[in-house]
C-alpha cells in the first residue's frame, strides 16, 4: 500500500468531492478540534470502534443479545461524528496520508454497513446471522487498522507537522 496509483487516484477523487464548505476554517475548527495539540479525530473514531468491539464480547455471553444490539446502536449513532471529523481533515492531508486515510475510511464505512445490517437483523430476530455480519464488520475494522499502519517518518528539521495555510474563502489548504 506504500505506492498504489489506483488508490492515489481514488483518494484524490474523494479529496475533490469533499465540499469546500467542509474545509472552511470555521468547520474544520469545530470538527478538527485539537486537544493538547493533537487532532480529535483519532479519539472520536475510537468510540464506534470500541462499541462495536464491545458488542462482539457481548455476543459471546449467553442472553446478551439485547445489550449487544443496544451497544451497536450507540456505535452507529457515533459513527457520523467520526466520519465528519475524518472528512474535515481529509482535504488537508498530503498524498501519502490521504492514501492511508482512504483505506481506513473505506474499511470503517464497510464496518458501519455491516453493523447497521446486524442491528436491523437483530431487530427482526435473526441473531445468528446478525452475529456473523457483526464479525465481518469487526474484521473490516481490523483490516483497515492494520492496512492503515505505516511507520512514522520524523519531521524534517524546521518544519511544523500538519502545517496549513488558509486559502480563498477561508478554506484550509495543505502547505
Amino acid at each position: 500500500m506504500r505506492s498504489s496509483p489506483v488508490l492515489d487516484k481514488a483518494a484524490g477523487a474523494l479529496a475533490e468531492v469533499v465540499p469546500a464548505a467542509l474545509r472552511r476554517r470555521e468547520v474544520t475548527g469545530l470538527l478538527d478540534v485539537r486537544a493538547w495539540g493533537k487532532p480529535v479525530h483519532p479519539a472520536v473514531v475510537v468510540l464506534p470502534i470500541g462499541l462495536y468491539a464491545a458488542s462482539a464480547a457481548l455476543d459471546l455471553m449467553p442472553g446478551s443479545s439485547k445489550a449487544a444490539r443496544a451497544v451497536i446502536g450507540v456505535g452507529l449513532a457515533a459513527a457520523p461524528v467520526a466520519l465528519a471529523t475524518e472528512l474535515a481533515e481529509y482535504g488537508t492531508l498530503d498524498e501519502r496520508q490521504r492514501r492511508t486515510a482512504f483505506v481506513q475510511l473505506a474499511a470503517n464505512a464497510a464496518a458501519d454497513v455491516c453493523y447497521l445490517t446486524s442491528f436491523r437483523l437483530r431487530g427482526h430476530g435473526f441473531g445468528v446471522v446478525a452475529r456473523a455480519v457483526s464479525a465481518l464488520g469487526l474484521a473490516a475494522l481490523a483490516a483497515g487498522g492494520l492496512l492503515g499502519l505505516q511507520p512514522a517518518k520524523p519531521a524534517k528539521p524546521g518544519t511544523v507537522p500538519h502545517q496549513h495555510q488558509e486559502g480563498p474563502g477561508g478554506v484550509r489548504e495543505p502547505v
